[in-house]
C-alpha cells in the first residue's frame, strides 16, 4: 500500500513548504534579542538580552543560537533561493555551473512548486 499516496515528491514538498513558516518563526525568535525595561526607584534603564526566560544559561544558549545560525545558512537560506530562482536556474541550465538543474529529481520537486 502506498501510504503517501500516488506522488511521493508531492506529498514531500508539500510537507516541507507547511513547516517551513513554522521553522523560519522559531529561527527568528532565536536570533533576535529583547529589550527589558527595568524600573528601579529614581532609576530606569533598558536592557536587551537575548530570551525572555531567565532559566536558560547562556551555555544552552550559544548552542541553541549556534544551531539555530547553522540551520538557518545549510537549509532555509538554500530552500529560499530555490524556492525563490528556481524557474530562472532552471532556465539557464545549458551553463556549466547549473548542469545539475537537468536531473529529474529537480524537475519533479520544481514543478511541484511552481507548476499551475
Amino acid at each position: 500500500t502506498r501510504k503517501l499516496g500516488s506522488n511521493p515528491v508531492a506529498v514531500l514538498a508539500t510537507l516541507v513548504l507547511l513547516s517551513y513558516n513554522k521553522i523560519l518563526m522559531n529561527l527568528i525568535y532565536i536570533i533576535s534579542p529583547t529589550q527589558l525595561h527595568v524600573l528601579n526607584s529614581n532609576l530606569s534603564q533598558s536592557v536587551f538580552v537575548w530570551l525572555y526566560d531567565a532559566n536558560v544559561s547562556s551555555l544552552r544558549y550559544a548552542s541553541l543560537l549556534v544551531s539555530a545560525v547553522l540551520v538557518f545558512l545549510l537549509f532555509i537560506l538554500p530552500y529560499t533561493l530555490f524556492l525563490l530562482f528556481g524557474r530562472c536556474i532552471q532556465a539557464k541550465s545549458n551553463l556549466k555551473i547549473f548542469s545539475w538543474v537537468s536531473r529529474p529529481t529537480f524537475k519533479y520537486l520544481l514543478d511541484n512548486y511552481q507548476a499551475p
